[in-house]
């Protein structure tokens, strides 16, 4: 296992020769937006936080996956070998709660809910990925790696486990900007009086009666969270890599303490980071304490299998791809509605094109001056910060020019739109018949939207016979429609 990599002397990835690259991306460790410039020239290093497997899929699980599958894609269309590391978290205390609540075992609940996600990742045309590591399988080095820390006094065992040392480390808080004081209301332990720092995280717990153990110099346990990441990410692909990407809300205390443990560890880690924005519902940001969430048909919006049943798996990956992936995602339903009417006038445009093979790059093709201005313009959006939302733009661009072109332009510009798209993730083929959901959801979800307005307006106007009306006749037609204090949703029955 592992890849050879640029050992992290203090300025040894400066000293590579570096072929001259457009790409800029957005550094959350530095705050800025810098030229990429790989540790091995023609390669890039990718970790992105995977999840816990204790329960269906929600949309934030398959966020990231997609966006930076979109993200890995654009590095290789720009000549980069890609190894793509995303891993499976499936030794934690929310899957001990679970085997507790449901009397499962933890190779049941994790296996199911693995396959799960897979399934997902298949179906969103989520490609890129080399490698699903598993906890499981890393705990012997998770040992060793704890075992260094403790050696070098970074870390130390208290009767529960052993705790790494905040106070350490000098720079502590430079990802996410906290400071330590700052830090202890966030952190996922309790003060204990056997601890340095109230601060300080844990490496290893030690195990409790019926749960999941490993054996290690400080008794049966399990790893902590955090040092799971650190540990398959550097096994993987080196002590210094490229980009460690993830949600906007792990950087404290997940990737914060990722940093502090790697580095006192090797002197080294990630070079990039890169952080996906966060799930919104009308401009609101959701999260698990929302209370909203405690309503079953709200918090069903964000069910990954809903969505993907209700829309189509290409439709959610279009509507994630219409942003910035730095920015927030609003899932209001009519918001996914309107991408999926997007992308199904695209498919129309496309046609029986969407499933012919390409063997030749988009990116160094021939084409008119209109055309490979539009083609340039995708690019550069690309380039800026893999800016998809600006790039989808020039798409329709594209389509528009195809709509005019006569019909020999018509052909080249179908094709161009086709294959730009597909760099990215679009476009793909099967997707045509997949776009609507199960037949015709996408047009349903449009005119459902129309329906539930008029029903609301009538509501307002305490014309209540019509609404109860239109909610009878389309529970006949085999729609449940659902009220709640956030609005109307409806699903088939």
């Amino acid at each position: 296992m592992g890849t050879t990599v640029v050992k992290c002397l203090p300025d040894a990835w400066e000293r590579q020769t570096l072929r001259p690259m457009s790409i800029q991306l957005y550094n959350t460790l530095s705050r800025d937006k810098q030229p990429f410039e790989p540790l091995n020239e023609g390669k890039v290093g990718l970790y992105v936080c995977g999840p816990t497997v204790y329960s269906d899929c929600h949309i934030g699980h398959l966020m990231g996956p997609v966006l930076f599958d979109a993200i890995a894609r654009w590095f290789r269309a720009r000549g980069y070998s890609v190894r793509f590391a995303n891993n499976i978290t499936d030794v934690d205390d929310k899957i001990i709660k679970r085997m507790a609540d449901t009397g499962e075992g933890w190779s049941e609940i994790t296996t199911r809910y693995t396959q799960q996600y897979m399934d997902f990742l298949e179906d969103l045309h989520v490609e890129t990925i080399t490698d699903h590591p598993k906890c499981s399988d890393y705990i012997e080095q998770m040992v060793r790696y704890i075992n260094d820390l403790v050696e070098q006094d970074r870390a130390y065992p208290v009767s529960n486990g052993v705790y790494y040392d905040v106070s350490k480390q000098k720079d502590y808080g430079k990802l996410s900007g906290r400071k330590i004081d700052d830090m202890i209301a966030g952190a996922r332990i309790e003060a204990d009086s056997e601890l340095r720092n109230p601060a300080d995280f844990c490496l290893w717990k030690a195990a409790k009666p019926g749960e999941p153990s490993w054996e290690s110099p400080w008794g049966p346990g399990r790893p902590g969270w955090h040092i799971e990441c650190s540990v398959m990410a550097t096994d993987l692909l080196g002590d210094h890599f490229d980009i460690h990407g993830g949600g906007d809300d792990l950087k404290f205390p997940h990737h914060e303490n990722e940093i502090a443990q790697s580095e006192a560890h090797s002197g080294c880690y990630a070079h990039y980071w890169m952080h996906n924005g966060l799930i919104q519902y009308e401009g609101v940001k959701i999260g698990k304490s929302d209370p909203r969430m405690q309503d079953e048909a709200f918090a069903k919006q964000f069910n990954a299998r809903y969505l993907v049943d209700t829309h189509s798996a290409a439709v959610i990956r279009f509507f994630l791809l219409q942003g910035h992936y730095r920015r927030p995602f609003d899932f209001a339903p009519k918001n996914i509605t309107a991408a999926a009417a997007a992308l199904q006038k695209l498919h129309k445009l496309i046609g029986a094109e969407i499933d012919a093979e390409t063997n030749d790059c988009v990116l160094s093709r021939s084409l008119g001056d209109d055309l490979s201005g539009m083609r340039e313009q995708f690019a550069a959006a690309m380039d800026d910060d893999f800016n998809t939302g600006l790039a989808i733009s020039q798409l329709f661009n594209m389509a528009t020019y195809a709509r005019k072109a006569s019909d020999s332009e018509q052909a080249a510009a179908i094709a161009c739109l086709r294959d730009c798209g597909r760099l990215i993730g679009v476009f793909m083929p099967g997707d045509a018949e997949s776009s609507n959901g199960n037949g015709d959801d996408g047009a349903l979800s449009s005119v459902m939207e129309l329906v539930l307005e008029l029903r609301q307006q009538a509501r307002e106007q305490r014309d209540f016979d019509t609404s109860d009306k239109i909610r009878d006749r389309l529970q006949d037609a085999g729609i449940v429609v659902k009220d709640s204090k956030d609005g109307a949703t409806w699903e088939r029955s």
